[in-house]
C-alpha cells in the first residue's frame, strides 16, 4: 500500500448572484439577476435608476430569483434590468421583507435638499459600517430611514447631518 500524499481539490470559487428590482417611473415592476457581475457597478446602477438590491442567499430564495431574467450589465435604461410580473415581483418582494416605498433616481447635492425618497448611507452602529438608507420623513434637522436592503427593519431616526450624500457624477 502507497502511502504518497495527495493534493488536496481546490474549491472553485462561487459566482455570487444579485439582484436588482424596484418600479420604474411608471410604477411598473421592473428586476433582474446578476450573477458573477461587478457588486460596486450594480449598486451604482441601482442608485441612478431608483432601484433595490438583494442577495439570495437559501434554496427557497433561489428557487424565485431564478425565475427572473439574467441581467445585462453593458445595456443602457430599460434593459438593464427589463419588466417583470406583477406576480414575480410581489414574490421578490415578500422574500425581501416589502417595499420601502418610492426610491427617487435623482441624487441631492446639498443636505438642505434631502426630501423622502432620496437614497443616503447611514451607519447602524459604528461598527456595522454604512448602509444604503431610503429617507422615509424628514422633520427639520432629523431623518426617519428605512433601510434600503433591509426593509423590515425597525425604521431609525438620524441627524440630517450624519448621513453621507451619494454622488454618482
Amino acid at each position: 500500500m502507497s502511502t504518497t500524499p495527495t493534493k488536496p481539490k481546490a474549491k472553485t470559487p462561487v459566482a455570487k448572484t444579485v439582484i436588482l428590482f424596484g418600479l420604474d417611473k411608471d410604477r411598473k415592476p421592473r428586476a433582474a439577476r446578476f450573477t458573477g457581475e461587478n457588486e460596486a457597478l450594480l449598486a451604482r446602477a441601482a442608485a441612478t435608476m431608483g432601484l433595490r438590491l438583494a442577495v439570495p442567499a437559501s434554496k427557497k430564495h433561489f428557487e424565485i430569483v431564478n425565475k427572473l431574467p439574467a441581467g445585462r450589465i453593458h445595456a443602457s435604461g430599460t434593459g438593464l434590468v427589463p419588466a417583470v410580473d406583477q406576480q414575480l415581483y410581489d414574490q421578490i418582494n415578500s422574500l425581501v421583507g416589502g417595499d420601502p416605498g418610492t426610491i427617487s433616481a435623482s441624487l441631492p447635492k446639498s443636505w438642505a435638499q434631502l426630501a423622502p425618497g432620496h437614497l443616503v448611507l447611514a451607519q447602524a452602529t459604528v461598527d456595522d459600517g454604512w448602509w444604503p438608507a431610503i429617507i422615509a420623513k424628514r422633520t427639520n434637522d432629523t431623518l426617519t430611514l428605512k433601510w434600503r436592503d433591509y426593509p423590515s427593519e425597525a425604521e431609525i431616526v438620524r441627524p440630517v447631518r450624519s448621513v453621507a450624500l451619494l454622488n454618482i457624477d
